[in-house]
């Protein structure tokens, strides 16, 4: 003997996802993505803002321990020579980040210490970003 199996039938109710079903699904999910769209928006304009600070920061930076290699505390360094490491629109051509160095004033007695302030600059701004200070030891005028 044979058993029939029983084949599953659904009522008219029960068929399957209907086109209205469907379409208030696109609606939802549209609704939920034109919500998010902005805060996308937002991240991206936030993430160049910063980029062009670290850029900046790093150049700075890059400036700073040039000089701090180049006058080491413990060799006879001048603050003439100091003083002429002065410089304004230092450009980094791969990010167009630019820095600023300012030299400070001599001190009255050797050895002494002339500060050094370097500025670092977003692409195509006027107003520093970062700023480095430090000190170098110098042992005559």
């Amino acid at each position: 003997m044979m058993r029939r199996i029983k084949s599953l039938s659904f009522g008219r109710d029960e068929a399957g996802v209907s086109l209205v079903e469907i379409v208030i699904a696109m609606f939802i999910l549209a609704l939920m993505s034109v919500s998010v769209l902005p805060l996308l928006i937002g991240g991206v304009q936030t993430s160049v803002v910063n980029s062009g600070g670290v850029a900046a920061n790093g150049l700075a930076e890059s400036q700073l321990v040039s000089l701090q290699t180049e006058f080491p505390n413990s060799a006879d360094s001048s603050c003439s020579q100091v003083a002429l490491k002065a410089a304004k629109g230092i450009a980094d051509p791969s990010s167009g980040a630019t820095a600023d160095i300012e030299v400070g004033a001599c001190p009255t007695t050797y050895p002494g210490v002339v500060s050094v302030t370097v500025l670092g600059y977003r692409p195509g701004s006027a107003t520093p970003v970062v700023t480095l200070n430090s000190a170098i030891l110098v042992t005559s005028a």
